[in-house]
């Protein structure tokens, strides 16, 4: 029995490694050159992960990564779906360029990508300056000693802010509304006098300098060496365009894809595991645990 992993990500290659000790065929189709997804470039260490005190997510990545490749398992690296119709009682998935696939059940795992307004992501592609999400290594090895502005309300925004401060740098911390971050961020940044914390601060209007950002609100322009947008997450479910609309699995109200407590989607046969589906706790555990529940659902549904 053949199961299709769309995402090669911690909850892709534990669905895999699972799938392997359910007696079941796993194929795994990554649509970037590597593995690990977004951990991959994640320098900050994972609080998360038991027994790994102060392992990155880069080293937690290359850990996994070290041990999905001994499995006997096909990877399809660089490659889209570009097309998931019924096939009997299976899936027949078309991939670029021209090959395809019958699977008797799906597993999506395409994990998350940093939100961000168009505008903002077409002012990020053209100014060298400005970065959208926290996984970059300029944050860790380029900052330092400057004045940055951060777009954001969240636990990431004011992570960064306190992480830039201890580094030697100043940092405003925009949010349009109020802070939703969880109040130990709040309680350390604001006793820090190199974090300035704005509410009800509107998106400022951004032009690109030579090595600088220049801000504009209503009532002042303030120059910044950098600007980070820090705006979360959004599930990658673009792969559902290319499933015919009689199999398209629902999402929730935030754009996730809904599961039950087995990684069930709505619809038999396709599972969804890791950041992709709402989680109350995105984290690598987690998504390493929903791609074995996903696994373990597709081996009872199959058989």
């Amino acid at each position: 029995m053949i199961v299709a992993i769309l995402g090669a990500g911690p909850a892709g290659m534990s669905c895999a490694n699972a799938c392997l000790s359910f007696g079941l065929t796993p194929v795994v189709i990554e649509r970037g050159p590597h593995l690990g997804g977004a951990q991959r470039d994640n320098f900050h260490p994972n609080l998360w992960m038991l027994g790994f005190p102060g392992e990155t997510g880069e080293q937690m990545t290359q850990r996994l990564a070290a041990h999905y490749r001994a499995l006997p398992l096909t990877t399809h690296y660089l490659t889209e779906v570009t097309q998931v119709g019924r096939d009997g009682a299976g899936f027949l998935l078309t991939m670029s360029p021209g090959t395809a696939l019958r699977a008797d059940a799906i597993v999506i795992a395409t994990g998350t990508r940093p939100r961000a307004t168009a505008a903002l992501e077409r002012f990020a592609a053209a100014c060298p300056r400005a970065l959208v999400g926290p996984l970059c290594s300029s944050i860790r090895d380029d900052i330092r000693d400057t004045d940055v502005l951060i777009l954001g309300g969240g636990d990431n925004a004011l992570d960064h802010a306190l992480f830039l401060a201890e580094r030697g740098n100043r940092a405003v911390v925009c949010t349009r509304a109020g802070f939703s971050a969880r109040q130990p961020f709040l309680a350390a940044c604001q006793v820090r006098g190199e974090i300035e914390l704005r509410g009800a601060c509107p998106l400022p209007h951004l032009d690109c300098g030579e090595a600088c950002v220049l801000a504009s609100w209503k009532e002042q322009s303030r120059t910044f060496d950098w600007l980070l947008v820090m705006y979360g997450y959004l599930p990658n479910t673009e792969v559902l365009a290319s499933f015919d609309p009689a199999i398209r699995p629902a999402l929730t109200a935030t754009g996730h894809l809904q599961v039950d407590a087995w990684q069930r989607s709505s619809v038999p046969g396709i599972y969804a595991a890791g950041d992709v589906t709402d989680t109350p706790q995105p984290s690598v555990p987690t998504a390493m645990a929903q791609g074995l529940t996903a696994a373990r659902a597709a081996e009872r549904g199959l058989s």
